[in-house]
């Protein structure tokens, strides 16, 4: 195989441990290969595609804020991405328009969403079980809440409660999230509140964070107060897609309250999985998971840096 061009684009990135992780794939599978970031603000996003494809990249990976922007460049959309309304990875394939892959500037923008199947394998063991009794809520509305709501869709959870600051702004993800239940034929019932008239959460079994809110550098703050925290059931899970700090302060919180917390590092895991075999065209066996999983659990107890 050619030597593998990788990468992820977003904005920022210093947080992201993406690099560590498809390294340390790289280098188990025996490939020759680099995985960069790309730091793009918004407005340099439609320049950048052209730009990467003409540098013989092969995948990236898609985070905040680009994830539902980048749509709209995309040749190619798998059903679970179209579904979703966001895209968490791009491969670019020179196949089709170009067999022999001479001319960079010759190319198809092939997208997936590989954020569904991430979220899926890494919730808390049991909860899967569960989902079709359980009043779920989720905090944030963007790319990654999508994907959320797809996967927990296809479960047929019995209903998702999405809380924002402006739903007004918001309202596309319940009305994307019903194409979703006619497709999966699901129960589901969507819900769209804000948050600040948030309801008690006694009536909740589980809470999913999928804002940036206490992420590094910002780990004092929680998306959710403790006096409302403290209303959720105590066989309630609360589940932070934030991998850096590795405990939140949400995730602290409710940990004091006895509750079950999973952090967002599975995710990352699994969703770099599934992207990286999009990439290589190969398997990753699953006995490299452990050890993924503890290289990036200590770089994630190292100091940050910024």
């Amino acid at each position: 195989m050619d030597f593998l061009k990788l990468g992820i684009i977003g904005h920022p990135l210093t947080h992201s441990l993406s690099p560590l992780l498809h390294a340390n794939l790289l280098q188990l599978l025996g490939l020759a290969g680099e995985y960069r970031k790309y730091d793009c603000p918004p407005a340099d996003l439609d320049a950048l595609l052209p730009t990467l494809a003409h540098q013989q990249v092969r995948g990236l990976n898609v985070t905040i804020p680009h994830k539902v922007a980048v749509m709209k460049a995309m040749d190619w959309l798998s059903p679970e991405a179209a579904l979703a309304g966001a895209v968490n990875t791009i491969v670019f394939s020179r196949s089709e328009k170009n067999p022999d892959a001479k001319n960079p500037d010759l190319y198809t923008l092939k997208s997936y969403n590989t954020d569904i199947t991430g979220f899926m394998r890494s919730l808390p063991a049991g909860v899967l079980h569960d989902l079709p009794q359980s009043d779920l809520l989720v905090l944030g509305a963007g790319g990654s809440a999508r994907a959320v709501m797809t996967g927990l869709i296809q479960a047929k959870t019995a209903s998702i409660t999405f809380a924002v600051r402006d739903p007004l702004k918001a309202i596309s993800i319940t009305s994307d999230g019903e194409m979703v239940k006619q497709t999966y034929q699901s129960p589901t019932q969507l819900n769209l509140v804000s948050l600040d008239t948030l309801p008690c959460l006694s009536a909740f079994q589980g809470l999913i964070n999928t804002t940036p809110v206490g992420m590094y550098p910002q780990e004092a703050q929680s998306p959710i107060p403790a006096h409302q925290l403290e209303a959720l059931p105590l066989q309630a899970w609360v589940y932070d897609l934030i991998y850096r700090p590795i405990e939140t302060r949400l995730l602290s919180l409710a940990k004091a309250q006895g509750l079950i917390t999973a952090n967002g590092l599975d995710m990352l895991i699994y969703q770099g999985i599934c992207a990286f075999e999009l990439w290589s065209e190969m398997n990753v066996p699953a006995h490299f998971t452990p050890a993924l999983r503890q290289t990036l659990e200590n770089a994630l107890q190292l100091p940050s840096a910024p």
